[in-house]
């Protein structure tokens, strides 16, 4: 009975060692869904070559690889964010609105709050949840030398100046929101302008049959008169 359960004692602790081991190594390889792109990134970087990678933005210069990170989490972030923007504006200006206050309800619903969240929330902590999990993964950690929401480089004449994520957020929804009332307003315009179109060619329309009606009554007329003249002599 005593070798029983010294066997079993055995196995239980080879298999909750395993699973001990099992767990860490599940927790050591979790990392970054961007670490492909961040490895790229770094790699182009420093050979210079930065401007090679077109499917995100690369940043060019003398950068730390936490700089780096940021930009490249950003910027593949943003990507997602404009693309479905690109698509509301293509909404707004094919659309049929007449209506300048429900435009104005509309960009507002857009780029005011829900955009606007959306952008902040990868500046506040997309960024930096996955640039911790990369650099986790490394056997690192973040640094303390940049501030999390300062690290674009290269956006004024002084391109070692850094600004924060969120003044680039205001700039593109500032921008957006231009081409929404643009677009917006055009739509409407090209609205009125098709409903007169259609206005203008239903009249003509209806102008045309009345025309054709008249000159069938016009024809019926002159046969009429035609044969009241004959019919009048005779019976005179």
């Amino acid at each position: 009975m005593r070798k029983v359960i010294f066997t079993l004692s055995i196995l239980l602790s080879i298999l909750f060692s395993g699973a001990f081991l099992w767990v860490f190594a599940t927790e050591s390889t979790t990392t970054s869904k961007y670490a492909k792109e961040i490895d790229a990134c770094i790699d182009a970087n420093k050979e210079w070559r930065a401007k090679s990678i077109e499917s995100y933005i690369c940043p060019v210069g003398t950068l730390s690889p936490q700089q780096i990170a940021f930009q490249v989490i950003m910027s593949i972030e943003f990507q997602k964010l404009d693309d479905e923007i690109k698509t509301i504006l293509k909404v707004i200006y094919t659309g049929n609105n007449k209506d300048i206050g429900q435009l104005a309800a509309t960009i507002k619903n857009y780029f005011d709050d829900l955009y606007s969240k959306k952008y902040k929330d990868i500046c506040n902590k997309t960024v930096q949840n996955e640039a911790t999990l990369y650099f986790q993964s490394k056997g690192g950690s973040l640094v303390t030398d940049n501030d999390i929401q300062s690290f674009l480089f290269g956006q004024s004449n002084n391109s070692n100046k850094l600004f924060s994520c969120q003044e680039l957020v205001d700039r593109k929804l500032k921008a957006y929101k231009e081409s929404a009332w643009l677009l917006g307003e055009a739509a409407v315009v090209n609205s009125f302008k098709n409903d007169k179109h259609t206005y203008m060619r239903k009249l003509k329309d209806q102008y045309e049959k009345f025309l054709n009606k008249w000159t069938v009554y016009i024809g019926q007329l002159s046969i009429i008169k035609d044969k009241w003249t004959s019919k009048t002599k005779v019976t005179q």
